[in-house]
């Protein structure tokens, strides 16, 4: 132990009794220690980050380029029908190349060493995938896709024989007894209008689907790029098992805003039921108001395409009853007669202003097989164990706002478990719309459902449209959100030893990267903005730091914005910043913590071309104090200070800081304790009710996260995660 002259061993007394708040920052007798040698550095970098170098392969799935989630613990609920969380955040987002692939060295937290890999692409089957990180690298390939799974499932069978009878599709306009699937008499809709055709009496499978031999078969059908472009959109709006973004669950239906053909391209489905689709049209002068409105044509019988993860982790619940194929056509006819029943006069060509809607029975197919006296094709039950029969579903999915219905029963609520989790009693459209735009500005409709009330990720059947630029512009999800958190926090006594309760200066940290592409068939996602916030958390001590920013662009920006954020209080502004020799720049954000307690500091890149994964900037915050000519600044362990650093405060005689520079070697001391820190993937959430408390200051931060010193003292080999458990957690 270091013998201290009487006026420091007053001061360190004063000190521990009100906090790091009294202590003159620089008492040049304070720790003079004699003759002794000084203590060995504790060379551990207290860092919670680690680099990773991550191989991800869609390539099989031929999805294009595929968004993805990395997760440290599975982000799939744990029940029947999984949904993804909302009480954990992904540790890092990107996105692949157009060819599925992903091979970058990233950073991601120390603590996740078991990485789960989620994407809610709809055109990837291994939605789900897991690896380790071992030795630095992390390794992972999806086997399957549905290209794949492609084929034989839809064709027609031996004992095929063509119908257009509704003898068993009652439940198409009525409600049905969920616990029996009997026709309850309560009328719902109209009966269906059958004039496209015949269909597969066993399958459902259309008689009437187009062909080549059709003469606008190659003005409607879609090319192989067109599709690439399509699939990448779909996969961009829509996420498998999460909330579909409110942008794309348009109130109105598509409107053409010229005489035009029309047809409908079968995308895919994700989901059990064995569902029906119709589609119907009117006019702005005559848009109906309630269900029994509708005109509807049958469209798609079965909408089952056999290629839903959940259904076959089940097991076959179709009984071969598969119907549909990606990339099936089927031209929509104009009956100009049809309210009256009559439809004679019909064309392939609808008039300019007409609004075309498209309408979803739940398992409208699903009862078609017999069981004693009734006919049920579709056996997954759901919850109802003891059922005799395929669950029942008493709900209709229209594209017009006020047009759908679903029964709120809650004893079938109660007995299949949240069959209604979202009730509907307004009938609020339940089909996403938005377009693919390609590099030309044309828009290619798409329209998306869902087919139940369980979940809202609209990814249960999807259609899209041709021909090119003849509806109303729709909206074009070709912007996607990624980021990352942390929390930095300070000790202001440095060089000298603090109380380690590591809340002098606590800075909440995200930075947000903005992705876009003109056109997703062609080219490859760059990211278009980066974001970079901090704000500022601080306890009760009197010291005044100021907290500044260095940061090098990999790719100069063409614009840059800055601002501050308070409350509803939004400020433009211009940091004061210099220039750094390594073309690195300085950003002094606010000169006094204190006094700027809560705001928000916002600098914003925008990129004219782009930037990469790559490219991405890397920022190092830290807390400063001007004298002179020059600074002193706290940094993380191992960060080396700006150029304006007064070098002399590194390894000062008397102080607790052994610096070496000249070995790269910053912000070190002989304690298992650092002067300052990052947390790599938390919020300020954790810290609110710990060590920001105003009774816990001159706490050591082990007080309230026990686990610290475990980490501390193994030199993070051990509980990496100690952040995360606060004390009684």
């Amino acid at each position: 132990m270091r013998t201290r002259n009487a006026f420091p061993i007053l001061l360190i007394v004063a000190m521990t009794i009100v906090g790091c708040h009294s202590h003159d920052l620089y008492d040049p007798e304070y720790g003079n220690n004699g003759n002794k040698e000084k203590p060995e550095a504790n060379t551990f970098d207290f860092s919670t980050i680690q680099t990773v170098n991550l191989a991800i392969d869609y390539s099989a799935c031929g999805a294009g380029a595929v968004f993805f989630s990395i997760y440290d613990e599975n982000p799939m609920s744990d029940d029947a029908d999984p949904v993804l969380r909302t009480d954990i955040e992904p540790v890092f987002e990107s996105f692949t190349n157009r060819s599925g692939i992903f091979n970058e060295t990233v950073t991601l937290p120390a603590f996740a060493e078991h990485l789960y890999i989620y994407t809610g692409n709809f055109f990837v089957k291994d939605q789900l995938l897991e690896c380790d990180v071992q030795n630095g690298s992390a390794n992972i390939t999806a086997k399957n896709s549905r290209a794949m799974t492609r084929g034989a499932s839809a064709t027609t069978r031996g004992d095929v024989y063509l119908t257009n009878s509704l003898e068993t599709l009652y439940q198409l306009s009525f409600l049905v007894n969920w616990r029996t699937g009997d026709n309850t008499g309560e009328r719902i809709y109209k009966d269906w209008a059958t004039p496209l055709g015949k269909w597969d009496a066993n399958t459902g499978r259309p008689a009437y689907l187009m062909t080549s031999e059709n003469p606008s078969y190659s003005k409607l059908a879609f090319t192989e790029e067109e599709m690439n472009g399509i699939k990448q959109t779909i996969g961009n709006a829509l996420t498998n098992k999460k909330t579909c973004d409110t942008r794309y669950r348009q109130p109105y239906d598509l409107i053409l805003d010229k005489k035009s053909e029309v047809a409908v391209t079968v995308v895919g489905g994700n989901t059990c039921w064995n569902s029906t689709m119709g589609y119907y049209y009117y006019t702005a002068d005559d848009v109906p108001t309630k269900p029994e409105d509708l005109n509807i044509i049958m469209l798609f019988p079965n909408t089952q395409d056999g290629k839903s993860d959940f259904v076959k982790s089940k097991g076959n619940n179709y009984y071969g009853n598969i119907a549909l194929e990606d990339g099936d056509m089927v031209q929509l006819i104009y009956y100009p007669n049809i309210a009256n029943n009559d439809f004679s006069g019909a064309t392939t060509e609808f008039p300019e202003g007409m609004r075309i809607g498209f309408i979803l029975k739940s398992n409208g197919w699903g009862m078609q097989k017999t069981v004693g006296d009734k006919k049920y094709y579709n056996s997954y039950k759901g919850d109802l164990k003891n059922s005799d029969i395929g669950r029942q579903y008493n709900a209709w999915a229209s594209s017009t706002e006020g047009l759908s219905y679903s029964s709120d029963d809650q004893e079938q609520n109660e007995a299949d478990k949240g069959t209604y989790k979202f009730p509907n009693p307004t009938g609020q459209a339940r089909t996403a719309k938005f377009a693919y735009q390609n590099a030309d500005g044309q828009q290619y409709a798409i329209v998306s459902f869902e087919d139940a009330c369980n979940d809202d990720d609209y990814d249960d059947f999807i259609l899209a449209l041709k021909p090119v630029g003849v509806f109303e512009e729709l909206p074009t999800p070709d912007e996607k959100e990624t980021k990352t958190t942390g929390v930095y926090a300070y000790e202001d006594l440095w060089p000298s030893e603090g109380d380690y309760d590591m809340n002098d200066a606590v800075v909440d940290y995200s930075q947000v990267w903005t992705w876009k592409t003109p056109d997703v068939a062609t080219t490859a996602y760059m990211i278009k903005k980066e974001t970079i916030n901090l704000t500022t958390y601080q306890n009760y001590v009197t010291l005044k730091s100021g907290l500044a920013v260095t940061i090098k662009n990999n790719v100069t920006p063409s614009i840059v914005k800055m601002k501050t954020i308070k409350g509803a209080d939004v400020k433009e502004v211009n940091f004061t910043t210099e220039d750094e020799a390594d073309g690195s720049k300085v950003y002094f954000l606010t000169d006094d913590i204190k006094g700027t307690l809560g705001t928000q500091f916002v600098i914003e890149f925008e990129y004219k071309d782009g930037i990469t994964e790559k490219q991405k900037t890397k920022v190092k915050p830290f807390i400063y104090r001007n004298e002179g000519n020059g600074r002193w600044e706290v940094h993380i362990p191992y960060e080396a200070p700006t150029s304006k650093m007064i070098m002399s405060y590194f390894g000062k005689e008397g102080s607790d800081d052994l610096s070496v520079p000249g070995e790269g070697k910053y912000y070190l001391n002989a304690t298992d304790y650092p002067f300052a820190f990052f947390l790599s993937s938390v919020t300020i959430e954790p810290f609110k009710n710990t060590i920001l408390v105003r009774d816990n200051e001159s706490k050591r931060i082990d007080k309230y996260f026990p686990d610290f010193i475990g980490w501390s003292t193994s030199k993070g080999a051990n509980n990496k995660d100690w952040y995360k458990k606060p004390k009684n957690s």
